[in-house]
C-alpha cells in the first residue's frame, strides 16, 4: 500500500513538473526585437508587403534555409499581441471551397480577404497568361508572436502545418537564445 501511494505521489510530481515546464515554454515573451537581431538566426530580407500593418514599425519577408519568413515588428509586445494577432490571423488564413466540375486552374484552396497574394509559383507563363495559378505565394499557414515581432512561416513542400509550427517554434526558441546573447 505504501509503495503505490509513494508511486502516485512520483507520478504526481512529475505530471506537474512536465505540465509547469510545458506552460514556460508557451509563454510569450517581451523581448523588443530590432531588425539586426533578425540576421542573427540567418534570415535574409528579400522584399516588402505592400498592406499596411497598423502599429507596424518594420514588416518584411525573407529567407531561413530556404523557408519563407516574415516578420513584423511593432514597438512594444502589446501591440504585437494585439495587433500582430490580427494580422497573422488575417494573412494565414484558408478557406477551403468545395471543388467544381470548371477548371479554374485553381487548386481549391482560396484565401482570405486580407491575405496578401504576391506572385505565382508553379506554371508556365503562358498558363498565368490564362489566369491559372496552382499556387499563390506566399503562403503563410502558420504565425506566432513573440515579444514584439510576428513571424509567419511559409511550410516546405515536404511539411504540413504542423511540423511548420514546430519548426516556427524552434525558430523562435532559436530567436531568444540570439537575443539573450
Amino acid at each position: 500500500m505504501f509503495s503505490q501511494i509513494k508511486s502516485l505521489h512520483i507520478y504526481l510530481i512529475l505530471l506537474v513538473g512536465t505540465l509547469i515546464f510545458s506552460c514556460e515554454n508557451d509563454q510569450k515573451s517581451d523581448y523588443i526585437y530590432l531588425e539586426g537581431d533578425l540576421s542573427s538566426i540567418g534570415w535574409k530580407n528579400k522584399g516588402g508587403f505592400e498592406t499596411n500593418f497598423p502599429e507596424s514599425n518594420f514588416a518584411r519577408w525573407g529567407y531561413i534555409k530556404g523557408r519563407e519568413v516574415a516578420i513584423i515588428l511593432y514597438d512594444t509586445p502589446e501591440a504585437a499581441n494585439n495587433f500582430g494577432q490580427i494580422a497573422g490571423e488575417e494573412q494565414t488564413e484558408i478557406i477551403e471551397q468545395a471543388k467544381t466540375d470548371s477548371d479554374s486552374g485553381d487548386s481549391g484552396s482560396f484565401y482570405g480577404p486580407k491575405v496578401e497574394k504576391t506572385g505565382c509559383r508553379g506554371f508556365s507563363g503562358a498558363a498565368l497568361f490564362r489566369g491559372e495559378c496552382p499556387r499563390r505565394e506566399p503562403l503563410y499557414t502558420v504565425f506566432k508572436i513573440d515579444g514584439n515581432a510576428l513571424v509567419m512561416f511559409e511550410p516546405l513542400r515536404s511539411e504540413d502545418n504542423d511540423l511548420a509550427a514546430q519548426r516556427l517554434q524552434e525558430l523562435l526558441i532559436l530567436l531568444n537564445e540570439s537575443y539573450k546573447e
